[in-house]
């Protein structure tokens, strides 16, 4: 009899154990929400690109807090410099000389090995003109930029910069109908009479979700100076 239950134990055992590994495995807890800036600047003359990127996790932005990979960041397939902002926030951080791409990707791997990229374009301006090389306070300006279509959430600023060096703004905001812009006299009249250089500088902003990463890109381009005569 002794025997006989000794022997129902065992299958008992047995038959549980089987029974355990047959079982779903649980569900893993799902990760940290991760929100991430990325930024990429390009300056023309100079033919630099600057690009930087920071990561938090947190289960909203307000409580995130700052987040560091074991293998870093990576822009264009170059490692990123790691440096600590006042306040503790991790920047990686890439300048160099280079030239500006049709897509600048940045790219990561996650906690969970995950390889993780996050993908930054716009398109550049090629050149750009103002109409006879003034500018008037009576009658406006015109201004044509290759490459300067605006699409929604992107901008162009045009700075000026007087013999006293007095910098002035124009702001663009797109989206636009096409690269030839007509700027009416209202806003040129601010601007100082005389010799003044001019550069662009085309913005755009963008969010980006995907599986558990909330990512806000900015880009920027800054053109090559042209010489500008504001005439009353």
């Amino acid at each position: 009899m002794k025997q006989r239950y000794a022997y129902f134990m065992i299958a008992l055992i047995i038959a549980g154990s089987l029974l355990y590994g047959c079982r779903e495995p649980r569900e893993q807890e799902a990760p940290t929400p991760l929100f991430a800036e990325f930024y990429v600047r390009y300056l023309q003359a100079e033919r630099e690109l600057k690009a930087h990127a920071s990561f938090f996790e947190g289960d909203s932005i307000q409580a995130a807090t700052p987040k560091a990979f074991a293998e870093g960041a990576a822009f264009q397939g170059n490692s990123m410099e790691p440096r600590t902002l006042p306040g503790g926030t991790l920047r990686y951080t890439f300048e160099q000389p280079g030239t500006y791409a049709d897509t600048f990707r940045f790219s990561f791997r996650d906690d969970l090995g995950r390889g993780r990229q996050v993908l930054v374009a716009m398109a550049p301006i090629d050149s750009f003109a103002v109409t006879g090389g003034q500018a008037s306070k009576s009658s406006g300006m015109a201004l044509y930029a290759r490459g300067g279509k605006l699409e929604r959430g992107e901008s162009m600023i045009l700075l000026f910069n007087d013999e006293k060096n007095q910098a002035a703004t124009i702001m663009l905001t797109g989206p636009s109908a096409g690269e030839n812009y007509r700027i009416p006299a209202a806003k040129v009249e601010k601007l100082s009479s005389g010799k003044n250089t001019l550069y662009l500088v085309k913005k755009k902003r963008a969010t980006q979700k995907e599986d558990g990463l909330s990512a806000l890109t900015d880009i920027e381009f800054y053109t090559n100076t042209i010489e500008v005569e504001v005439t009353d």
